[in-house]
């Protein structure tokens, strides 16, 4: 409202026992719309087309989290204060700017505490989601009396009820962290089985309940499993193509259940329900071991509260997203709980859940110069969507004017699939190590980023097992304007600068930041373990046959490299090398010789020469031409 004869009019309509008027003050970055409302529509087909008009929907809490999710958009704030979603914090992913229209003022909120307390303003016990569950994981929790004693052989003396509490924050925390797209529910079980809550996107609701749980009873497994097997079928019923899990958390056998466990685990694995089990404490449970591996899950036993931990921050634990599930059983075949048993003498415990890679790395791969001719001829031939459009564009981008350190190799079947050969950067514990990545371009790209991961592990704490990296450039700070390049030079400049307090693994922050020479020194072991392999070399094995080059014109080559300039520098006497090679040159050579003449050569004396730089990437524009 801009003038006051608006406040006077609504002041004039108001019956008298109306003491005050809430005003809703605009935020100033609304976009003006309208919405006719027509007498004689019902009221479904009216709430159906409002939703064309994207400033009069209101966002659930969790949804801002999305990547491409951009302000301002109407948010509960409270049940009755529907506020302005501004945008996301970019130096802290979980808190979004709000405009609070009551109060007429702008606020900092943490997205997951604003869900938690919103829960669509319904009761604790529903079953609500605003996006379609990929995951439903019910997580068991062991309350029995024997959780009051000691968990692991150190000397903390930590119980183990509150190391389970530990593992189920790292989880929970985790989890919102990644923003799986999951539903978790939450069951106790001691003498008696007990639903804490029912399946919520919003984790943390969660941890009151398991912060306040305390060591009684016996021990009921197995009715805890039928429980939660119950529970999950209703939301598979629901969302058929979610997947469906348990996580159990407990320290020993069953003791009291009516339900006996081949009967259960038959039906645990007729309803495709995966159970992963975590042990804590110094027990053996052969039949739980049994009843993972006889689901396609895992069972794992933490040694320490550090193993524990980092146990929680795999990625293929916290989500079977990434997961390549063992093996599951003929549900016939598990006829007695002496065969659930006898499947543990044969695997034992897990360390880690194996990792399941995209189809498209079995894929040939081709160089950036034939996949951009055969795409741009089938862009004169068909129908050319935007998303190949700027597809073609990012990969000419990359291949006019190259990463110097990186080579793009697109599948020859798919051209929204890439290989990347990634060098390290020099001076750190990386430079002598030559790492794999994968890039896929989602249906939602460029609204949405890439999905980039490594295929080589690194030892760094923004990256996980799985390849995983976390950078801003791939949530809060992405936009569809981002490119290749962009992305290229963020991840690239990560190796040169880990940013611990950030980080996928915590257990390696703390290392990076109280030792360092340890960090870098198990940094530089890892990278000669498993990225050793020459550039060349794998470019060989990727390439095959089409590895041998056409005709390049020879001022054009790097006499080091045998080539195409990416990036030359000239040195004195107007000799031109390719940068990274000829920095690499100096610094093994113990006086600093230039490779042609053997006169002394300084890096001072190297200049860049952008004449050279544009006659190689005008060459490679008359390639695709």
């Amino acid at each position: 409202m801009s003038r006051a004869s608006d406040v006077e009019k609504i002041l004039l309509s108001l019956p008298p026992f109306i003491k005050t008027f809430p005003k809703w003050a605009s935020s100033g970055l609304v976009t003006g719309q309208n919405f006719q409302i027509v007498v004689d529509d019902t009221f479904a087909k009216m709430s159906e087309e409002v939703k064309e008009y994207v400033n009069l929907t209101v966002t659930p809490a969790l949804q801002l989290k999305d990547v491409g999710v951009y302000g301002p958009r109407l948010v509960f704030l409270e049940e009755n204060n529907l506020g302005v979603y501004i945008c996301k914090q970019k130096g802290s992913p979980q808190d979004i700017y709000v405009f609070d229209c009551l109060a007429m003022k702008f606020k900092t909120l943490n997205v997951d505490e604003l869900a938690n307390v919103m829960r669509d303003i319904r009761s604790d016990l529903t079953f609500m989601t605003t996006r379609t569950p990929k995951e439903a994981i019910l997580v068991l929790v062991d309350s029995s009396s024997s959780m009051n004693e000691t968990c692991y052989d150190s000397d903390d003396n930590m119980s183990r009820l509150d190391a389970v509490k530990q593992l189920f924050d790292n989880f929970a925390t985790r989890s919102m962290a990644y923003n799986f797209h999951h539903v978790i529910g939450l069951v106790k079980f001691d003498s008696s089985v007990k639903t804490l809550h029912t399946f919520t996107e919003t984790l943390e609701t969660f941890k009151e309940h398991v912060h306040n749980l305390e060591a009684n009873g016996c021990t009921v497994l197995y009715d805890a499993l039928k429980r939660g097997m119950s529970q999950l079928k209703q939301v598979g019923e629901q969302f058929p193509d979610c997947r469906l899990r348990i996580i159990c958390l407990t320290d020993g056998n069953d003791d009291g259940s009516m339900t006996e466990p081949d009967a259960v685990t038959t039906k645990l694995m007729s309803l495709n329900i995966v159970v992963d089990a975590i042990v804590v404490g110094k027990v053996d449970n052969n039949v739980l071991r049994g009843i993972s591996n006889a689901t396609g899950g895992c069972c794992f036993k933490p040694e320490t509260s550090k193993a524990g931990l980092k146990l929680f921050e795999m990625e293929t634990v916290l989500s079977l997203e990434m997961r390549k599930l063992k093996k599951k059983l003929d549900p016939s075949y598990i006829r007695s709980e002496n065969i659930l048993v006898a499947l543990f003498a044969n695997r034992g415990y897990d360390e880690k859940p194996e990792v399941a890679l995209p189809s498209g790395l079995n894929d040939k791969v081709t160089g950036t110069e034939n996949a951009l001719k055969k795409k741009i001829q089938e862009s004169k031939s068909g129908r050319f969507l935007e998303k190949d459009k700027r597809l073609l564009e990012e990969l000419k981008s990359l291949h006019c004017d190259p990463h110097p350190f990186c080579t793009v190799l697109p599948s020859e079947s798919d051209f929204t699939f890439w290989k990347i050969l990634m060098q390290g950067p020099p001076d750190t514990p990386y430079e002598d190590g030559v790492f794999e990545l994968y890039c896929q371009f989602g249906a939602d790209y460029p609204v949405k980023p890439p999905l980039v991961r490594f295929v080589t592990p690194v030892y760094h704490c923004n990256i996980n097992s799985v390849g995983r990296i976390c950078h801003n450039i791939f949530d809060r700070s992405y936009n569809a304007h981002i490119t290749m390049r962009d992305i290229l030079d963020a991840v690239y400049g990560l190796l040169i600068v880990p940013e611990p307090q950030d980080p996928l693994d915590s257990i390696l922050a703390e290392e990076y930041l109280t030792s360092r020479n340890k960090y870098e020194e198990e940094a530089k072991k890892n990278t000669e373990e498993v990225a050793g392999q020459s550039l060349d070399d794998m470019e060989k094995e990727l390439l095959g046959e089409e590895l041998p080059e056409k005709f390049i014109p020879s001022h054009l080559i790097c006499p080091l490299t045998n080539k195409m300039f990416v990036d030359p520098v000239k040195n004195q006497e107007g000799t031109v090398y390719e940068r990274k090679a000829i920095e690499k040159h100096l610094k093994r050579t113990w006086l600093g010789t230039d490779p042609k003449t053997n006169k002394l050569l300084t890096l001072t004396d190297l200049k860049p020469y952008q004449d050279m730089r544009k006659m190689a990437r005008d060459y490679r524009k008359q390639q695709i031409q």
